[in-house]
């Protein structure tokens, strides 16, 4: 067993609550930190994981925001309904969520396919969205041969991974997920454990990955239509797909803040969690 951080430890001294809200019939998880008056930004998790992803951000994040991490359609402990979930499935639930907490607007921070659902939220709803940060962001296709190989992978990762729920073929997939494996806790790879053994998960699996089938990015003219004030998150030291989807961002939509970061991979939200922290609440705080 490893010694790095666990999420009690990034937790503990944070006041914060676990609940369930019900969502047009979906019984949605969900950790809420932070002044109830404060201003609501909302934390999305990438494919088939978790608001645990979230672990080492909700302390900082509840100094200055009531911060809500959500588990998305289908995913973690949320109710799993019997059909495929696309992006836009994915995006109203989270406006369903913020309709059941009576939350009018909200900042998003989203990872992987939680960046592709905040921004897919903001196109249908750009009232609901105020500011937008994308970590590993997804939505937009630069190499069409190159996005179907990555959606293959995570299609065979997650479905090893929930086919045959041990410590090693989870621990493989959130691998993939840094930098440097060993900076990834075992309390992470231990709750992703616990969720993939749900009964319900096996079956729910296919409908979680549905969108990984295509057809489901932000058209380049829809990129340019998002107004919103956008921060773009650069793992510059992971020169793969998501890397160049961020650059790609940064030109095609109009208001759109570029941070290049080292020392990270999909989780710089995780990895680099106080140099992320620093640099997404400054953009989150400007007026």
């Amino acid at each position: 067993m490893n010694h790095l951080p666990g999420i009690w430890q990034h937790l503990f001294k944070t006041p914060h609550q676990l609940g369930w809200v019900n969502v047009q019939g979906v019984n949605t998880r969900y950790l809420e930190a932070g002044p109830v008056d404060a201003p609501v930004v909302l934390l999305l998790h990438g494919t088939a994981g978790s608001l645990e992803n979230f672990c080492a951000n909700y302390g900082a994040y509840a100094q200055h925001f009531r911060a809500i991490g959500i588990d998305l359609l289908g995913c973690g402990m949320t109710d799993k309904p019997d059909s495929d979930y696309l992006i836009q499935d994915y995006a109203e639930h989270v406006r369903g969520v913020m309709d059941a907490l009576g939350i009018a607007h909200a900042c998003v921070v989203g990872v992987s396919l939680g960046s592709w659902v905040g921004a897919a939220l903001a196109l249908a709803h750009p009232q609901r969205v105020d500011k937008l940060v994308m970590v590993a962001p997804a939505g937009i296709v630069t190499d069409p041969e190159e996005e179907r190989r990555v959606a293959e992978g995570v299609r065979q990762r997650r479905s090893a991974a929930v086919g045959d729920p041990s410590w090693e073929t989870v621990s493989a997939a959130m691998k993939g997920l840094v930098l440097h494996p060993e900076t990834l806790s075992d309390d992470l790879v231990a709750i992703r454990l616990e969720i993939y053994r749900d009964p319900r998960m096996k079956a729910a699996m296919p409908h979680l990955l549905a969108f990984t089938l295509g057809g489901q990015a932000l058209s380049e003219a829809q990129w340019r239509t998002l107004t919103l004030p956008i921060q773009v998150i650069a793992a510059v030291e992971a020169p793969n797909m998501f890397l160049r989807n961020a650059y790609a961002i940064a030109k095609k939509a109009p208001h759109v803040q570029l941070v290049e970061m080292k020392g990270c991979d999909h989780w710089a939200q995780y990895e680099q969690a106080d140099a992320f922290n620093q640099t997404s609440i400054a953009f989150l705080q400007e007026k």
